[in-house]
C-alpha cells in the first residue's frame, strides 16, 4: 500500500510540473484566424462596401476584452473591489506586452455599483504573460471561491433588465454554461436582510455534460436556490409543487431564454 501510494504521489506531482512548465513558461501557438468561405459568404450578401470589407475583416479579428463581475452579495465585496483598484490595477495600468500598452481596467459604466469590469487585455493574454502572473492566480483563486466571475459583458445585460426579486422563481431553459445562471442566483441574494430567499432557479440545459458545467457554476455560490435539470427546453414539463396540502402547477416569475445559435 505504502508504496503505491509513493508512486502515485510521485506521478501526480510530475504531473503538475507539466501542467506548470505548459503554462506560464511555455508560449501559447498563435491561432490563425483566416476562413475563405466565411469571407466569400460576407461578400456575397451585399452589406458591406467593398472599400471597408478589409477593415470589417480586421475588426472581427480583434480579440475580446477580458470582463469580470464582481459576486454583488458576498459580504466581503467592498473587499475584492477595493483590492482590485488598488494592489492589481493598478499594477496593470503602466505595463506593455508584446508591444501592446495595457490600458487600466474601467468599470461597466451600465453595471451597478463597480461590480463590473472590463481591459482591452484579452484572457490569452493574462494567462500567457509572466508579468501578469499575480494577477492571473487571484482571478482564478477568486473565480472558484465564486467571489469573482469572469463573463462576458453582453452575458450580464438579460439578468439585469429582468429586475430580479428575492422572492422570484426563474426559469433558465438554456443555461449552460452557467454565467447568467450564476448572476440570477447572485440577484436573488442581493437583499442582505433576506439570508434564505424565498426565490430559486431552475437551470435546464439540453445538453447532459453541459449540465454538469450549470452545477459546478453553482457549487461556487453556496446557495440552496438552485435547481439543475437535463431537458429539451422546447417541451419541458410543467412542475408540480405542494401548496397548502394540494398540488399546484409551478409559474415563473421570470424566465430566461438565451437559445443557442
Amino acid at each position: 500500500m505504502g508504496k503505491r501510494s509513493r508512486q502515485r504521489q510521485k506521478n501526480q506531482n510530475a504531473s503538475r510540473d507539466d501542467r506548470d512548465n505548459a503554462g506560464w513558461g511555455a508560449g501559447y501557438a498563435d491561432i490563425i484566424k483566416e476562413n475563405k468561405l466565411f469571407e466569400h459568404y460576407y461578400k456575397e450578401q451585399g452589406l458591406i462596401p467593398e472599400g471597408e470589407f478589409h477593415q470589417f475583416m480586421e475588426a472581427m479579428r480583434e480579440p475580446l476584452p477580458a470582463t469580470i463581475r464582481i459576486t454583488g452579495y458576498k459580504s466581503h465585496a467592498k473587499e475584492i473591489l477595493h483590492c482590485l483598484k488598488e494592489k492589481y490595477f493598478k499594477d496593470i495600468q503602466e505595463l506593455e506586452i508584446d508591444g501592446q500598452k495595457i490600458e487600466a481596467p474601467q468599470p461597466l459604466s451600465w453595471y451597478p455599483d463597480e461590480q463590473a469590469w472590463h481591459t482591452n487585455m484579452s484572457r490569452k493574454l493574462i494567462r500567457k504573460s509572466p508579468l501578469l502572473e499575480k494577477f492571473h492566480q487571484f482571478l482564478v483563486s477568486e473565480t472558484e471561491s465564486g467571489n469573482i466571475s469572469r463573463q462576458e459583458a453582453v452575458s450580464m445585460i438579460p439578468p439585469l433588465l429582468m429586475k430580479i426579486e428575492s422572492h422570484h422563481k426563474i426559469l433558465d431553459m438554456c443555461a449552460a454554461p452557467g454565467s447568467k445562471t450564476a448572476q440570477l442566483i447572485e440577484m436573488l441574494h442581493s437583499d442582505m436582510d433576506v439570508p434564505f430567499p424565498e426565490g430559486f432557479v431552475i437551470a435546464n440545459d439540453v445538453d447532459n455534460k453541459r449540465c454538469y458545467l450549470l452545477v459546478h457554476q453553482a457549487k461556487r455560490l453556496n446557495s440552496p436556490c438552485i435547481m439543475v435539470v437535463n431537458h429539451d427546453a422546447s417541451c419541458i414539463p410543467m412542475l408540480q409543487i405542494d401548496s397548502d396540502g394540494k398540488k399546484d402547477i409551478l409559474f415563473y416569475d421570470r424566465v430566461l431564454c438565451d437559445v443557442p445559435c
